[in-house]
């Protein structure tokens, strides 16, 4: 439980010096509830911001990272999930959360993963990135789900 109000913790710390800019909802008919799937962060990489944008994971992998968390303490830390998942859970959770990852370049996004498979490989060896988005991934796809919502305004027009 403490591991999830500390990846929400960073969530919010990360709203808050605006590196979040965009929030896209799913739905199209009025009076359906309008999902959040996909959001756009500012990551530095080799010193300038790069823009990404995550997918939200669908309602099986959630379940299964839920369970994954189960099995830690309560005062668990970030640290404690990753040095406690063996290399068999880690690299799949990583290797998911990656492939709900897009990378802005003056083309258009590009996906980080496709099928387990580097897509944008200047990634590839950048550990420090592939940790803040898996972490992000992870945050944002527990939101909520103890009962608590950072915002339940939706966005206005993205941030400049």
């Amino acid at each position: 439980m403490f591991i999830f109000f500390l990846l929400l913790s960073i969530f919010i710390t990360s709203i808050s010096y605006g590196l979040i800019h965009h929030t896209r909802y799913s739905g199209k008919k009025e009076g359906y509830i309008m999902r959040e799937i996909t959001k756009t962060l500012s990551v530095p990489v080799d010193g300038k911001p790069m823009d990404f944008r995550l997918k939200k994971l669908d309602a099986f992998s959630g379940v299964s990272l839920l369970r994954m968390m189960a099995n830690l303490p309560e005062n668990a830390s970030v640290a404690d999930l990753f040095s406690r998942l063996s290399d068999t859970d880690l690299r799949p959770l990583m290797v998911t959360c990656l492939q709900h990852a897009e990378v802005l370049l003056p083309a258009g996004w590009m996906p980080v993963m496709t099928r387990g498979e580097w897509t944008y490989p200047e990634l590839e060896h950048d550990t420090a990135v592939c940790l803040k988005l898996t972490v992000e991934e992870i945050a944002w796809t527990l939101e909520g789900f103890f009962g608590e919502r950072v915002s339940d305004s939706r966005p206005g027009t993205p941030a400049s």
